[in-house]
């Protein structure tokens, strides 16, 4: 018996050797450009396998294959093509070189879809302006390079976010912030390499937006990472290191002009003078204290490093793309930085022919060291702004140390005695995407992924006594040392997709279909969750690649509101018509005149829930008193969309022209703390409530022109967009105000803008004392040199009844325009950004002479700007009021402290070399300098005309570097 099983086991081993032998067969052919020339080095793979060869010198390949299988072809510069040689013993190939037009490919919605057949509002950033540049922050590619795409930018602090960005207008009272998706899951912009990315596309209507439903009525923005590709093993380096300068420090009165002020200001009040005619005469002779505080805390130039490096490859089984970086961000003194490392790992896998899967894994961790005295990173900039500069830093002494408290606060002790405040921001990330295809039209495909994002700190801090000027003891910094867990957050995601694309009509039509469903799950470590499940669907048909068409329907269920109110449908379509496609534009298109006409409409509606959880439950607090009412009808935020747009390509495609307009109308907007009439036992009451309508129109314009002659070539853009806010409805009715109690200088009414600057309207200044007493409309404590508040309903006093609406803080007309140049292996560019009307708000001590702290209102020195634009009897019509301290009816919200904010700023300077090799492996290598937000054009009279003013912020900051990038293969 033994002996037939080894003989039955033998035959079934011959036979299936001699199967696989007959099967096994050779597959020969050449392979040639578009012109029929042959390619050399072309890699020939079978898909799904590590078998593979590579064309010879004359295009001619042979490969020994065992059954069907895929053949893939690939080489740099060139598309790839994948054949199956069922029934063929010879495969020629034509290679195509890749090319960027109308036949490339967009990302929108989970899908792929060709940009000629895209009907809604879709914008490409021009990742190679954007990777040839030293950017710390992905959000700071962002100012100037999209219409309708805006970026406020008011700080450079090392390890925060640079501003946020605004995709046409803000119309809600949450979070506007855009949804950012990397590799299809949401992300962070922050947490982002620049040189990790391949593409970044932003949606900016509803039609395209409708795919992400509840998450994207801000706009989307849309990341894809680089992967690996499989003709060759690869190295890419990119490396730069930049000094950071501050571009407007405020420059505040020395002693002298000090003490002249404080006596003025309490001569003026009826107050004895605090400074005597020698102290002044001192404090002019440099024979007085005079300490400039912000220079002292600014120890150093800032500087900045990042080095970024990817190894990538592959063969027919797959492609693999590591991806590392490493930035480094100092601050402004010795110890204050920021050290970021991140780690991404893309591999594409190869199962046989039919399955596919896309692996992620993504590593990041922020490392922020702070003083103790400053860990949101502008504290200690804020105390030094306090500070006068007739106050020492150090007693006249022979004590090591010897500082000098004032208010109990000196901003070079915090740095060395006040303590150390360290911070770690962690952010993991799994992204696993399979895809089964059925055939060559119908495809599965998955996503699954998984991120948690956690943070801790710690401070420290040694003792440190602190003596007065006969070396007694005043003050001890006493020891401290803690730490603290941030709260985590675990978010998973699952979705299922169907994808179905296909040629009709004898491939005059063609239609893209996409149906699935996706559930995410957010678990806080503080017993918060969030979940959210959907069903959506989208079809794009092109007819006759004329008429193109979409539509998009959503349903989206959120925990965040109320039983019986927690879906939400969310359906849009777009129209859009392909002129130069028509018969009767065929003289115009095979001239070369007229390359591309697109007229597009898109209509749409979209949901919000950028809110917390549990916002619709009862809150009782320990004794039982209600804090927040319950709101069973509580629900989506909705938004309204419209848009028409037209593209233009002319003159053999050398200038593009875009024109785009909206309307985006918001209602049921969700206000989280609606004060309500309070109950017995509760001082103050609140619940979350839907209020009001707002609108936001606008327009966006674009143009570029590119050519080249001989060895030289080049590209000049512009673009030019604007949007308008205004509330529709402030409650229930149009007739409703919504007064803010959080914010007095707030309010909402039909007519006016969101974030309304709410104030008195000035009449001058009063001139003097009998001028005071003869106006009956005035506020309390008035005196010469204050403002003259206009009493505008004329009932003898002045109050809340006489606030108007003094404008917007929002940026009008935007534009930007770009310049490049290329000559042989010299590139140079330009990008100029600016805001041609903003009105900015002159507070704090940017704007008063002193700090009003609701105290003593005393603490600072004013700036030298105020000083020079100050009332006095001599100077009547001065620009500011009096100087004054103490209580003062000035710092009201008036349009006394707002001014011009609109400018004009280069915002990049580039000159770049390259050298295409060295030695036999080095090649694409290119070095540059650059300088960004170098030169600033602006009548604005604080500090920063991308903020508002304030008692002290981290500079902003001009940045020049220097630069390498350069491949290895």
């Amino acid at each position: 018996m033994k002996n037939k099983l080894l003989l039955v086991f033998s035959l079934l081993v011959f036979c299936s050797s001699a199967a696989l032998a007959q099967e096994k067969r050779t597959i020969e052919g050449t392979v040639t450009d578009a012109e029929g020339i042959p390619l050399p080095a072309v890699n020939v793979l079978v898909k799904g396998s590590n078998v593979g060869t590579s064309t010879d010198a004359e295009g001619h390949y042979e490969i020994s294959v065992s059954g069907d299988v895929t053949l893939i072809f690939s080489m740099m510069g060139f598309e790839d093509k994948e054949l199956n040689t069922e029934g063929k013993d010879r495969i020629d190939v034509v290679l195509y070189e890749e090319t960027i037009g109308l036949d490339e490919v967009t990302v929108v919605g989970y899908s792929e879809v060709e940009t000629q057949h895209l009907a809604s509002s879709v914008a490409d950033v021009d990742m190679e302006n954007i990777q040839t540049r030293s950017i710390a922050k992905l959000e700071e590619a962002f100012s100037g390079t999209l219409p309708g795409v805006t970026l406020m930018q008011g700080s450079n602090l090392p390890g925060s976010v640079p501003g946020t960005i605004s995709i046409r207008g803000i119309s809600t009272l949450q979070n506007a912030s855009p949804l950012v998706i990397v590799d299809g899951m949401e992300q962070s912009l922050t947490d982002i390499d620049p040189n990790q990315i391949k593409d970044i596309t932003v949606l900016k209507d509803a039609a395209s937006a409708a795919m992400y439903g509840s998450r994207g009525a801000n706009g989307v923005i849309i990341i894809e990472t680089k992967r690996g590709t499989a003709d060759r093993f690869m190295v890419d380096v990119h490396s730069w290191g930049a000094i950071d300068d501050p571009i407007n420090l405020p420059s505040f009165v020395n002693s002298a002009n000090y003490m002249r002020l404080n006596n003025e200001a309490r001569s003026m009040q009826g107050q004895s003078e605090l400074f005597t005619q020698q102290e002044i005469a001192q404090a002019e002779g440099g024979e007085y204290t005079n300490t400039d505080w912000l220079n002292t805390v600014m120890e150093r130039k800032a500087y900045s490093h990042n080095t970024s490096a990817s190894i990538s490859g592959g063969g027919g089984v797959g492609t693999f793309n590591l991806m590392l970086g490493y930035l480094e961000e100092n601050g402004l003194n010795l110890y204050e930085g920021t050290q970021k490392f991140s780690a991404r790992f893309n591999t594409n896998i190869n199962i046989a022919d039919q399955f596919e899967l896309m692996a992620d894994f993504y590593a990041h961790r922020l490392q922020v060291d702070r003083l103790l005295s400053n860990t949101d990173g502008h504290g200690l900039y804020r105390m030094a702004w306090e500070m006068k500069p007739t106050q020492q830093i150090f007693y006249d002494s022979e004590l090591d140390d010897h500082y000098k408290l004032h208010n109990n606060q000196n901003p070079l002790a915090s740095i060395y005695h006040g303590g150390a405040w360290n911070a770690l921001h962690d952010r993991s990330t799994i992204n696993l995407r399979p895809r089964y295809y059925i055939n060559d039209k119908l495809h599965l495909a998955g996503n699954v992924s998984y991120m948690v994002n956690k943070s801790a700190d710690k401070y420290t801090r040694d003792t440190f006594k602190f003596f007065d000027g006969d070396g007694e003891p005043v003050d001890v910094w006493q020891n401290a040392v803690g730490s603290s867990q941030g709260v985590s957050r675990s978010q998973i995601t699952a979705r299922a997709l169907v994808n179905y694309e296909t040629n009709l009509r004898k491939e005059k039509d063609k239609i893209y279909l996409i149906a699935g469903s996706e559930i995410m799950n957010n678990t806080y470590t503080d017993y918060r969750e969030i979940s959210k499940s959907s069903f959506f669907g989208k079809v794009n048909y092109s007819f006759d690649n004329r008429y193109l068409l979409e539509g998009t329907a959503r349903a989206d269920g959120s925990s965040k509101f109320a039983p019986g109110n927690r879906w939400g449908f969310f359906p849009s379509g777009a129209f859009a018509w392909n002129i130069h496609n028509e018969d009767f534009m065929s003289g115009l298109t095979d001239s070369g005149l007229l390359n591309q006409l697109k007229v597009r409409l898109s209509y749409g509606i979209i949901g919000n829930e950028n809110v917390d959880p549990y916002l619709w439950q009862e809150v009782v607090n320990a004794w039982g008193w209600t804090m927040r009412v319950p709101n069973p009808d509580f629900t989506w935020e909705k938004q309204k969309q419209k848009n028409i747009g037209v593209d233009l390509a002319t003159l053999n495609n050398r200038l593009d022209i875009s024109f785009e307009a909206y309307n985006k109308h918001s209602y049921d907007l969700i206000y989280s703390n609606f004060p309500v009439p309070p109950l017995t036992g509760s001082y103050y009451l609140t619940s979350s409530v839907n209020i009001g309508e707002v609108e936001n129109k606008g327009w966006e314009v674009s143009a570029n022109w590119s050519d080249e002659i001989g060895d030289f070539s080049y590209d000049v853009g512009g673009m030019l967009f604007n949007n308008e806010n205004k509330v529709l409805k402030a409650g229930y009715a149009k007739s409703d105000t919504l007064i803010f109690t959080d914010d007095p200088d707030k309010i909402w009414y039909r007519g006016i803008s969101i974030d309304n600057y709410y104030g008195y309207e000035s009449d001058g200044y009063f001139q003097n004392q009998q001028e005071v007493e003869s106006t009956e409309a005035k506020l309390p404590n008035t005196m010469p040199g204050d403002i003259r508040y206009v009493d505008q309903n004329g009932d003898g006093v002045i109050n809340d009844k006489d606030k108007v609406n003094l404008g917007d803080p929002f940026p009008h007309f935007n534009y930007s325009v770009n310049i490049d140049l290329n000559y042989k292996r010299w590139d140079f560019s330009v990008i100029g950004q600016g805001v041609g009307k903003r009105t900015g708000r002159l507070n704090g001590l940017e704007g008063y002479p002193v700090k009003m702290d609701g105290s003593t209102n005393s603490l600072g020195a004013p700036r030298q700007y105020y000083m020079n634009n100050r009332w006095t009897p001599d100077n009547p019509d001065a620009r500011f009021p009096r100087v004054w301290t103490g209580s003062t009816p000035n710092a009201e919200l008036s349009d006394v402290w707002l001014s011009d904010a609109s400018f004009f700023r280069i915002k990049n300077i580039e000159v770049g070399y390259s050298i295409p090799t060295i030695g036999n492996s080095i090649r694409d290598v290119r070095i540059y300098l650059n300088a960004q937000d170098a030169f600033t054009f602006t009548s604005w009279e604080g500090l920063e005309p991308e903020r508002n003013g304030g008692n002290g912020n981290y500079p902003r900051m001009s940045s020049y570097s220097i630069g390498i990038q350069a491949s290895i293969y």
